[in-house]
């Protein structure tokens, strides 16, 4: 009895054993650094080409969401910089020329949700042996009022006038007491701005270079899309100027 007792705890301990070992295993695999993608471009406009590696971890191998991105660049010198980047899902990397130096520039870009609706981005030099992040642009000045007859102001530069653009669903404007039956404005409300959710590199001219493209969608109270703004940017003299900007309704 005292023996099939101990057989019954060696077997137990050597199972107990086992179990931590695979669940160690599949840890480590888990958080074993995945290479995304790799490149080769001259990033520091030496004449020499680096080669870069996109590195991350994912949350899981049932996931596909990068909780940790960075970028490894090794020059043909030895040198070496490593830039972290933000977490999300598909991200990216292009190498354009935005800032005008004859040098590529490092452009990230990555999904916040599954379904790429949302993304963010990130903009890096790498001049003079130094990695620089550049801030991308973005709108200074944004300002929606409500007015009369079931219409929004909006206004994107202090200087220009106003856009109007009819609301939609009436019916839940009235409900709610903001306007009455007949379009009157009885109670102001505030619109929202959301962030710039998209920004594409877009070749401006053969003579000016690339630049970048903002959309920026502006909702009702009611977080319906009105429209959005649209707007072609280009880097000079260390900042963003606005070349075009254009307002498409999302009833267009």
């Amino acid at each position: 009895m005292r023996f099939l007792f101990t057989l019954l705890c060696a077997f137990y301990f050597v199972l107990i054993h086992f179990y931590i070992h695979v669940k160690a295993e599949q840890s480590n695999v888990e958080n074993e650094p995945s290479l995304i993608n790799s490149f080769e471009e001259d990033v520091t406009g030496d004449g020499f080409r680096e080669y870069m590696k996109l590195n991350g971890n994912l949350l899981s191998n049932q996931s596909m969401f990068y909780p940790d991105i960075w970028l490894d660049i090794t020059s043909p010198f030895s040198q070496h910089w490593k830039i972290s980047l933000r977490a999300g899902y598909d991200p990216d990397v292009q190498f354009i020329d935005l800032t005008q130096d004859q040098i590529f520039d490092i452009f990230y870009s990555v999904a916040k949700d599954i379904d790429k609706k949302q993304y963010e981005y990130q903009l890096y030099t790498l001049i003079n042996g130094s990695v620089k992040q550049i801030q991308l642009p973005k709108h200074q000045y944004v300002k929606t009022q409500l007015i009369d007859d079931f219409q929004v102001e909006i206004q994107i530069h202090p200087h220009q006038k106003p856009l109007v653009q009819q609301l939609p669903y009436k019916d839940d404007y009235i409900e709610e007491k903001i306007y009455n039956e007949e379009g009157k404005l009885l109670n102001e409300k505030k619109l929202h701005h959301k962030q710039i959710h998209y920004i594409e590199p877009i070749l401006i001219s053969e003579k000016i270079g690339y630049g970048l493209k903002t959309y920026q969608q502006i909702t009702d109270v009611f977080q319906n899309v009105i429209g959005e703004i649209q707007t072609l940017w280009h880097y000079k003299d260390g900042e963003w100027a606005s070349l075009k900007t254009d307002w498409v309704s999302d009833s267009a």
